[in-house]
């Protein structure tokens, strides 16, 4: 059996950055459960995936394009530091990070700075720009349900 869309995957992976260091890892977060196809994971680690066999490992390296986005410095603004007075911290500083929605899309908006009654914040996620780098193992792929087709996502166990 292959990795193609329609199937449940069951992956093992490290993500790391242009610097060699690890962002991310299934050894602390569990294996990762995605029905493929469906663009429940980014882009580039998806078509890197594609034709996998279960057991198969490999590295991928994946570009902004295909990850997270470009940066984009629209991305960074300026809000009132009133915006924040329901968040529960007392003391806004920078690399804090909080989540908003914004036209109907979520965001985590990071401080950047604090300037008075104004917070400078970045909504761009943190990887954008940048590029990724996977070492994967491939540890299950069986035929997806049709109600986790129908939800776009597989059943959790």
């Amino acid at each position: 059996m292959t990795v193609k869309r329609k199937m449940v995957v069951t992956i093992e992976y490290v993500l790391k950055n242009e610097k060699d260091q690890v962002i991310d890892s299934s050894e602390k977060n569990g294996p990762l459960t995605y029905l493929h196809g469906f663009k429940n994971i980014i882009q580039g680690l998806e078509e890197a995936l594609e034709g996998k066999k279960q057991g198969d490992s490999f590295t991928a390296s994946v570009p902004p394009e295909k990850a997270y986005g470009k940066r984009d410095e629209n991305m960074v603004f300026s809000v009132p530091a009133e915006n924040f007075k329901d968040t529960g911290s007392p003391e806004i500083k920078a690399g804090m990070e909080f989540e908003t929605v914004i036209n109907d899309t979520p965001y985590i908006l990071t401080v950047l700075e604090v300037n008075g009654d104004k917070v400078l914040v970045d909504a761009n996620h943190p990887l954008a720009g940048k590029p990724l780098f996977f070492d994967v193992k491939v540890k299950e792929i069986r035929d997806s349900y049709s109600d986790e087709l129908a939800q776009g996502f597989p059943l959790k166990k």
